[in-house]
């Protein structure tokens, strides 16, 4: 009867999250359709993914382009919620939420570079026989064709009864991600590494990424190298901005450079993702007056990249 009433309540939720997108324009062909941007930011498929009803973030396309995920939030009395949508015999379907989520608090997904596994934030309750806070912490959901596995908890080594947000995982194991644990109004990026089949106690990054102002939701590429994540220290365009670091021969991180005004506006952007073939940076900002996602020609990068490592 509970599994019973658990699939009836997805179920809704799925209708109810893609009836509010019944008008949804249709979309055709490679990255849904929209025409590729330069290095100016533009808003990611309008009215379909990008809406001025409610937030979007976390864009995140597989590896063979077929598939792209987001988190929404704001819908009236629901949870923010995972959404997918698929290209079939070149068209894509309308975002609907995926199989498990809508009944918790889910965010800040990652899909492993394989495809077959999905990381991300949730406020799933506290169980006894795991270590779960009340708070979002780490879960995982394998793939099953199009649908996905119940979640369970992931890297509980790493997480905290504080938030833990936004991860990301090496090609190595090792999980990046941001927390509150060092008390309310804070944000830092930690590393919790993958050792031995198992992950170790989550170490916050030392200057200069972290600083006294609050720093979150880092991407870093698959044979950590490359971090982009969002700051809201002194010295930028708005209230948090986005920033590269490069890795560097010794193991510690560049000095952080900002992704610049043509990028960063007066409002927040963060969210910072890298689609897998590595030609577009997407991200978050509300400088719209609402969550939208965002998408520019990650050649910005490759030129930012090199001030860095002439400045080294």
């Amino acid at each position: 009867m509970k599994k019973l009433m658990l699939t009836n309540l997805l179920l809704i939720t799925a209708i109810v999250i893609s009836a509010q997108h019944k008008d949804s324009p249709k979309l055709n062909g490679q990255y849904l359709g929209q025409k590729p941007p330069g290095m100016t930011p533009e808003i990611f498929a309008p009215a379909f993914v990008s809406t001025k009803e409610y937030g979007e973030l976390n864009a995140v396309f597989t590896k063979n382009g077929n598939e792209f995920y987001f988190s929404r939030r704001g819908v009236p009395d629901k949870y923010s919620t995972i959404m997918v949508t698929r290209q079939v015999n070149g068209s894509w379907s309308d975002p609907e939420p995926v199989n498990f989520s809508g009944i918790k608090d889910d965010i800040d997904l990652f899909i492993t570079t394989d495809g077959k596994s999905m990381i991300f934030c949730s406020y799933q309750g506290k169980s006894s026989d795991v270590k779960s806070y009340p708070n979002h912490d780490f879960w995982i959901s394998n793939r099953i064709a199009e649908r996905w596995s119940s979640p369970m908890p992931f890297a509980n080594e790493a997480v905290s009864e504080y938030e833990d947000y936004f991860p990301v995982v090496t090609s190595n194991g090792n999980l990046y991600f941001n927390s509150q644990r060092g008390g309310p109004g804070t944000n830092d990026i930690y590393i919790s590494k993958y050792l031995n089949g198992k992950y170790t106690e989550a170490e916050k990054l030392p200057g200069p990424i972290n600083t006294q102002y609050r720093e979150f939701d880092a991407f870093v590429n698959q044979d950590e190298v490359l971090m982009i994540f969002s700051s809201e220290k002194p010295g930028g365009y708005g209230r948090s901005d986005l920033y590269i670091s490069l890795k560097k021969n010794n193991g510690s991180w560049s000095e952080p450079y900002n992704l610049g005004k043509s990028v960063n506006s007066e409002f927040s952007e963060y969210a910072a993702t890298i689609t897998p073939d590595g030609k577009y940076l997407f991200f978050t900002s509300n400088r719209n007056g609402s969550e939208d996602i965002f998408w520019f020609s990650t050649n910005i990068i490759e030129e930012l990249k090199s001030k860095i490592n002439q400045n080294q």
